[in-house]
């Protein structure tokens, strides 16, 4: 697989010509609230008394959480996963993490208990929430998203999925994406304005949200190949994760034709049971998914592939070598911006986080 081809001049143009990049790496719309005028009676009869004084009324949709709201779940998601990591125990993460949260954190403790190098690369969502991105869409199940800071990291940033089921439900949160550097984020309304949910089969963008997440799990899989089109703008993740591949590929098969030795092939799958949407205010959408992959090793027949010594790869394997095969899963939230159908731009990745779940072999 090569590393993803420069993207079309198009979407250079589209950069110089945006606003700047805002302090906290997204732009906050200008939109406020428009409060509605009362008509005052006319005719020579008495003037009634005034009515008892009521709230302004919007012009448009408002949101349906708040600020206050989305700072406090965000509090509270980040004491659950920091409660659960200490404890190692994936109940802990209730009552505020859910879904694949939950499936990869759970793999990750069983993991450091045999390495405990593992419990460095845990994503831990921070508890200041920087940007929210508030709803205005009333139904259920209900979306938001929201840009948290890293607790350890200044300038690190995730995108934290939450949602609410119905009415009696709190908001959770399935999964948060690192953001991307390097990349301008899209533009979004004011927390006072709030945006619209975008449903995974919105056909008003440049490729619906469903279409738009398995293209990128194909360009992750496959490479270039896989858009030839160019539909999808580069991104620190894949580049990073295709990179490996090949410095793998290379050292697998050291002093060999390529692949005489073993051969490597990672595949990626969308779970289709986790989405979350939010339009942004050129018309576009921020959306996150979740992604599964498996990174196979195949170890051609008569070859043994060994580590010298023991790391927290082969201490979660059981094994220093292999002659079949060595297989690693992943999961891995993501965030992309989408815009809408008529724009002169590509897809753009702009959120990734990677937990490794299992590793065996033999």
């Amino acid at each position: 697989m090569s590393t993803r081809r420069l993207h079309r001049t198009a979407w250079k143009d589209h950069q110089m010509t945006s606003r700047p990049v805002a302090r906290r790496g997204l732009l906050i719309g200008a939109g406020s609230l428009l409060a509605g005028s009362v008509l005052a009676a006319c005719g020579s009869d008495p003037e009634p008394p005034p009515a008892p004084p009521q709230g302004p009324k919007a012009s448009e949709p408002t949101p349906v959480n708040t600020t206050e709201q989305l700072t406090t779940v965000v509090k509270e998601v980040n004491a659950d996963v920091v409660q659960a990591d200490t404890s190692l125990k994936s109940e802990e993460l209730a009552p505020r993490v859910s879904g694949s949260a939950v499936h990869f954190r759970k793999a990750a403790y069983a993991m450091i208990e045999k390495a405990e190098e593992w419990k460095d690369y845990l994503d831990v969502p921070g508890a200041e929430l920087a940007v929210p991105l508030t709803t205005v869409t009333a139904g259920f199940p209900r979306s938001s998203i929201a840009l948290v800071q890293d607790p350890e990291q200044d300038g690190v940033r995730h995108f934290v999925a939450l949602q609410q089921v119905d009415a009696r439900s709190p908001y959770t949160s399935w999964g948060w994406a690192r953001q991307l550097g390097g990349i301008e984020m899209p533009s979004v309304s004011d927390a006072r304005v709030g945006a619209e949910n975008v449903a995974v089969d919105a056909d008003d963008l440049l490729m619906t949200p469903a279409k738009a997440l398995e293209l990128y799990a194909k360009v992750l899989t496959d490479g270039d190949k896989a858009d030839p089109d160019d539909v999808l703008a580069d991104d620190p993740f894949t580049t990073t994760r295709h990179e490996q591949i090949q410095g793998e590929r290379k050292d697998l098969n050291a002093g060999v034709e390529k692949d005489e030795a073993a051969t490597i092939r990672e595949t990626y799958a969308v779970h289709d049971k986790e989405f979350v949407g939010l339009r942004t205010d050129d018309g576009g959408a921020i959306v996150m998914g979740t992604l599964k992959s498996t990174r196979t090793v195949t170890v051609q027949d008569g070859a043994t592939m060994r580590y010298t010594e023991d790391n927290q790869y082969t201490e979660v394997a059981g094994t220093k070598e292999f002659t079949d095969e060595y297989l690693r899963t992943y999961g891995t939230h993501v965030a992309l911006y989408i815009p809408p159908r008529d724009a002169d731009a590509p897809i753009q990745p702009i959120g990734a986080s990677l937990t490794t779940l299992t590793v065996t072999g033999q």
